[in-house]
């Protein structure tokens, strides 16, 4: 029986997917390789330069202990529960590319008066975009109130454009840590699975702290205020009162997180000579807070108050900006972020004192 002879172009078809097969064959092993190379070199600079970590591997990482958390504040971190972390991640050869800490930003060149350097305060979750793998490994072992060094291969650190650990806190210009070994100094601060419970508690002892029992008042949810200046003689203000407003906001630790009232902003080095709308009084009509989502705190408490008064008002981030925060926000506002603001209302409606302007 004869053969049947394959045709030319067939051949061709085979030979092509036979040299695609050991193409991709050699891309694996070439791919192997590289990260075992890559693996290699980062294991014999940890054990030249971090011998106390190289004593101490955990998974894909190398933890060095600074200070160790001793009875009751050993507290493990779980899965969902909420972290505030102070950080600073740098590359293996020293360069800052986040830092948290205001001294190292300014010795890097990244200080800025609008950003608010303060502990972070993140979910702990195998989705957080903030948390690289070596990261989520490091939480595996540490507990509250431990201060570590977290060494990361290149392979369980940022290795896709969505994890982003920058946000508002770049370190040094140009400095990239993308797919690359980086070392991360970390203190676990606190750790709790009731974040909102956290806030609201923290709102609680600010007041309770800072002011006395009688001279506050505050609602079911988590807002305390009170009257700073008294002005009796001043018209009441009603839900649906026009009344113009300037206004204070800071956080709990006392960072101005925003104003429009000139003096306040040059004394914070934030004055915006270009943008001099923004220290206008801003009118408000309580009525109106249940349309708006941010600073509901002001709409909540003027009703409270009479014009020509002076407020001071501590808030869950259920009245302000929301229990997500805002990440785009300058400075940036975190999750469950409580706030303190300082009311200011005009004497006169505006209006009022316009028309009387023109009448003289």
């Amino acid at each position: 029986m004869r053969k049947e002879r394959k045709h030319p172009i067939v051949y061709s078809a085979l030979a092509a997917l036979a040299a695609i097969l050991l193409i991709g064959s050699c891309a694996k092993e070439s791919d192997k390789l590289s990260k075992q190379l890559a693996r290699e070199s980062f294991e014999a600079w940890v054990a030249k330069y971090a011998p106390a970590a190289y004593a101490n591997p955990y998974k894909d990482i190398y933890i060095e202990y600074i200070e160790r958390a001793e009875g009751v504040q050993a507290v493990p971190v779980l899965d969902n529960s909420w972290l505030t972390i102070d950080y600073t991640g740098r590359t293996l050869n020293g360069d800052v590319f986040v830092t948290r800490t205001d001294s190292i930003s300014r010795r890097v060149g990244s200080f800025a008066y609008t950003t608010h350097f303060c502990a972070d305060f993140l979910e702990y979750t195998s989705s957080s975009t903030k948390l690289c793998e070596g990261l989520k490994q490091a939480f595996e072992q540490i507990r509250v109130g431990d201060s570590v060094r977290v060494y990361i291969p290149l392979d369980k650190g940022y290795t896709t454009t969505g994890m982003n650990i920058n946000s508002g806190y770049s370190g040094e210009s140009g400095v990239t840590y993308r797919s690359l070994p980086i070392v991360f100094d970390l203190r676990l601060q606190a750790v709790t699975s009731s974040p909102f419970v956290w806030e609201r508690d923290s709102v609680q002892r600010y007041a309770e702290r800072h002011w006395a029992a009688d001279e506050y008042w505050h609602d079911t949810v988590g807002m305390y205020a009170r009257i700073l200046q008294a002005n009796p003689e001043g018209d009441s203000i009603g839900m649906d009162s026009l009344v113009y407003v300037y206004y204070e906001e800071y956080f709990m630790d006392g960072f101005l997180a925003a104003t429009n009232i000139d003096t306040v902003a040059v004394k914070w080095n934030v004055y915006d000579n270009s943008n001099l709308t923004a220290y206008e009084a801003i009118p408000i009509t309580p009525s109106a807070g249940t349309n708006v989502s941010v600073n509901n705190a002001l709409y909540i408490t003027l009703p409270r108050m009479r014009r020509g008064e002076v407020a001071e008002v501590v808030t869950v981030s259920t009245w302000v900006q929301g229990d997500s925060g805002n990440a785009m926000n300058t400075p940036e506002i975190l999750p469950y972020q409580p706030m303190r603001y300082v009311i200011h209302t005009v004497n006169k409606n505006k209006e009022k004192d316009e028309e009387e302007d023109d009448d003289l």
